[in-house]
């Protein structure tokens, strides 16, 4: 150790750190979210009984499995006050298998009021592309034009919180890790000129 063995052991000290940091702190932020979650069915229950203005083309919402609605479609209402006239909400479930066969890769469960419920399955060898995904939607009569579709995607903020989950230096690194790791929108390979960003902030 005196004559440098000390740096492997303050190397591998510091990526466990950050991956437990990234761990912990994505559990934190999920919990979070988790406690203002609503039901999808709900809402849109209420919200049909006094519709928004409907507009031209389909939405497309990102939306976790167990998740509720999502967060984006509730920023677009608050800040727009419209709704696309078609709005799908897209859950991605990835199996613990290697390849997904194509005719097992796309369900559509309608939801009424020209919304659907659209899940998409992968392996973990499959490539993730969601364009090519919804393509397959035809065979459910659901066909999508790429230039009227809009992908909503929610983006969070991390706030670091004094007295939360982790110490604060762990919160901090934490949201510079979050802010920093892989696009979504590039991970499944949707349109960049497609995409709409609607940002939130969520303390930790």
């Amino acid at each position: 150790i005196i004559h440098g063995g000390w740096f492997p052991l303050v190397l591998g000290a510091g990526i466990i750190t950050v991956l437990l940091t990234w761990h912990s702190g994505r559990a934190l932020l999920f919990d979070n979210l988790k406690k203002h979650v609503i039901p999808l069915q709900d809402f849109l229950a209420s919200l049909f009984v006094s519709p928004p203005l409907r507009v031209e083309g389909t939405a497309v919402y990102f939306r976790a499995e167990g998740d509720g609605v999502p967060h984006a479609m509730l920023h677009n209402l608050l800040h727009n006050k419209v709704l696309h006239e078609r709005t799908v909400f897209l859950t991605v479930f990835n199996r613990e298998i290697p390849y997904v066969a194509p005719q097992e890769r796309v369900k559509v469960v309608p939801l009424g009021h020209q919304c659907y419920q659209v899940n998409v399955q992968y392996g973990f060898k499959d490539e993730r592309d969601i364009p090519q995904a919804l393509s397959m939607c035809k065979d459910s009569e659901l066909d999508f034009d790429p230039m009227q579709t809009s992908f909503f995607i929610a983006r969070q903020n991390v706030i670091p919180t004094v007295g939360s989950g982790m110490m604060i230096w762990r919160e901090a690194l934490f949201a510079v890790l979050h802010r920093n790791a892989r696009d979504a929108a590039d991970y499944y390979r949707v349109p960049p000129n497609r995409v709409i960003e609607l940002g939130t902030q969520v303390e930790i």
